[in-house]
């Protein structure tokens, strides 16, 4: 019978050696995929008070305590509001705003603070718009320059660089919409285009980023119209909440099932209170909705259980302020 066992001889191993015939070092060890970690944190910056003085402000939400405070290091290089913020697992990025800029700042998580990247500027300068991405670049598309806007900008992370992506253009040119997403996609959702009628929008547009192109999802729109809203999500479902138009203001929140790309009002989860100009980050249990009409509250969505809650005062903005921006690992 032959010898099929592959058993182990040491006068093979020595013959194997002299004759150079030996298993090669990097043969030997099994190489797993590296798996990047993020910061259990969230970070709100920027914001107008309602008067000349635009805020320029941080401030970082401890996740695991549920606790928020002004990180002064991680200011924004200038005060502004009506910008936009997404990021990755080591950086946020925080683009536009209002009086028009084009600026982009990074915010370090490990350090906590936040810089000018002066190549990584919007192709124009706008505020009002929505952001979302993935682990290597993030996406910021609409609002308002001179004119409506319906382009789409794409950050590359690891070249700090900014460029407007064509085929990746809205699908109707809006303003103060939302956005959220997951690895392979964006949704950016809702906003206001005051030259169509209704000028305010249920619409729903899906950015796949391996080909840099957008499109609509009818199956996928708002349950109610609105603009001056939030959103945030996990790997799985997008969340959509708060928002106003001429109907009224709305707790509303709104679940986007991205294996489907359907979305369904989920009454459970609405904010605790009725809300505009919110903005939410969160991780991948639960997201966080920050309040100006609460003066400066936090609610908690916990995806699990899709319901919401309103935070003790230790999770509220360090200052009341509307039109910020967050982001977070």
């Amino acid at each position: 019978m032959a010898d099929t066992r592959g058993v182990f001889r040491l006068k093979n191993v020595r013959n194997n050696i002299l004759n150079d015939e030996g298993v090669s070092l990097d043969d030997v060890w099994i190489d797993y995929p590296t798996v990047s970690v993020g910061y259990d944190t969230g970070y709100f910056g920027g914001g107008a008070p309602g008067s000349p003085n635009d805020f320029s402000t941080m401030d970082k939400l401890d996740y695991s305590t549920d606790t928020t405070a002004e990180a002064p290091g991680a200011a924004l290089s200038v005060g502004r509001y009506l910008h936009s913020a997404t990021g990755n697992f080591t950086h946020g990025y925080f683009g536009g705003g209002s009086p028009t800029k084009s600026i982009m700042d990074k915010t370090t998580y490990s350090s906590d603070t936040t810089a000018e990247v002066p190549g990584a500027a919007l192709s124009v300068p706008r505020g009002q718009m929505g952001a979302t991405g993935n682990s290597t670049a993030g996406y910021f598309a609409g609002g308002y320059a001179s004119n409506l806007l319906s382009s789409m900008d794409k950050t590359t992370y690891s070249s700090d660089t900014t460029a407007e992506v064509p085929g990746a253009a809205l699908s109707v040119a809006r303003l103060r919409l939302a956005a959220t997403g997951n690895t392979t996609a964006g949704y950016f959702g809702g906003g206001r285009n005051p030259g169509l009628s209704p000028q305010y929008l249920t619409t729903m547009d899906k950015l796949t980023y391996s080909s840099d192109t957008t499109a609509e999802v009818p199956g996928a729109a708002l349950s109610v119209a609105r603009y001056n809203f939030a959103a945030t999500g996990n790997s799985t479902a997008g969340y959509f909440g708060g928002g106003s138009s001429p109907s009224g203001t709305y707790s509303t929140m709104d679940k986007v099932t991205y294996s489907t790309d359907t979305t369904a009002e989920v009454p459970g989860a609405a904010l605790s209170a009725a809300q505009y100009t919110t903005r939410a980050t969160g991780n991948s249990t639960s997201g966080y909705f920050s309040s100006f009409l609460s003066g400066a509250g936090m609610d908690k969505v916990t995806y699990s259980t899709d319901t919401t809650a309103a935070l003790p005062a230790s999770a509220n903005l360090s200052i009341p302020r509307y039109y910020s921006a967050a982001a977070s690992s």
